[in-house]
């Protein structure tokens, strides 16, 4: 059955799921837009690596991810829905599925073959869960904003939430040492922009993605392509990094001027682009 917006909405139906608006749960219906994310993968993929896709959803996104990489880690925060990408994504490996009895949805849930797979490996993860891993797939219940980042280079894809894009770029690319080498996201347009500003709009949130990598809007994603129909424009966003050493001031110093604005140095400092900021910090 061809996928779309329609075939999406009789799916969650039959699986008496609502889409969440509070997770922002929206989920990409359209395969020209799926094949274009892959395309855009492949385009900064470095054979060996890691994908991580977060929000994994109905597994529209995922079921070519495992088809297309060697290694793939699935983060879904959703109870309904990580029950569901179980079902169509692992199940099939003849495993029995056993949730872990304390509901905490911060923990992975524990997968138990009914008999030994060679395809299939169980081990222990630092907060002492288990999670199932065959030989492409690693799917894991939980918070991406609590994901510990593997040990080898990795690339973050996906259809993310709207709501949580600033404390995901946050976490990603200031805040952990192991950072990913590029990100290819569905997002909202008009913040892809935003991160893309150049002065008289250059916000902190643009200093912060444009010293993490090249920013580029590879394509618009219509309303049409998502289900349910979100009401902004969104793209598909691809970051490589490159990353720009900064001073050992510079946050500091964005920090004081954007805070404390106009002071003697800078008057607004939106106007401010990332090789002024470093400039000043220098002098």
């Amino acid at each position: 059955m061809k996928l779309n917006q329609s075939t999406c909405q009789a799916e969650l139906e039959s699986l008496n799921h609502i889409p969440r608006k509070y997770y922002g749960q929206v989920f990409t219906t359209d395969e020209s837009v799926i094949n274009k994310l892959i395309d855009t993968i492949k385009s900064i993929y470095k054979p060996g690596t890691k994908i991580v896709e977060i929000g994994s959803g109905l597994g529209y996104i995922t079921k070519r991810l495992i088809k297309q990489f060697n290694d793939v880690d699935c983060v879904e925060f959703d109870d309904d829905l990580y029950e569901i990408l179980y079902k169509k994504c692992v199940l099939n490996t003849n495993l029995a599925y056993l949730k872990d009895k304390s509901d905490n949805t911060n923990k992975i849930f524990i997968h138990t073959p009914k008999s030994e797979n060679k395809n299939t490996k169980i081990h222990e993860t630092s907060n002492n869960t288990k999670v199932i891993q065959q030989s492409t797939l690693q799917l894991i219940k939980g918070d991406i904003l609590e994901y510990n980042p593997p040990k080898q280079d990795y690339l973050l894809v996906g259809n993310i939430p709207f709501h949580i894009g600033g404390k995901l770029y946050r976490k990603f690319m200031s805040e952990i040492d192991h950072k990913p080498y590029g990100m290819v996201f569905i997002t909202d347009k008009q913040y892809a922009k935003t991160l893309m500003g150049k002065p008289p709009r250059c916000y902190r949130v643009s200093l912060q993605a444009q010293s993490f990598g090249n920013i580029e809007i590879v394509s618009d994603v219509s309303p049409t392509s998502v289900y349910p129909p979100p009401k902004v424009i969104s793209c598909i966003m691809k970051i490589t990094r490159n990353q720009t050493k900064l001073p050992p001031n510079f946050w500091e110093t964005v920090n004081y001027h954007f805070e404390n604005f106009p002071t003697p140095k800078v008057e607004s400092p939106k106007t401010l682009d990332l090789k002024a900021w470093i400039k000043l910090c220098e002098s």
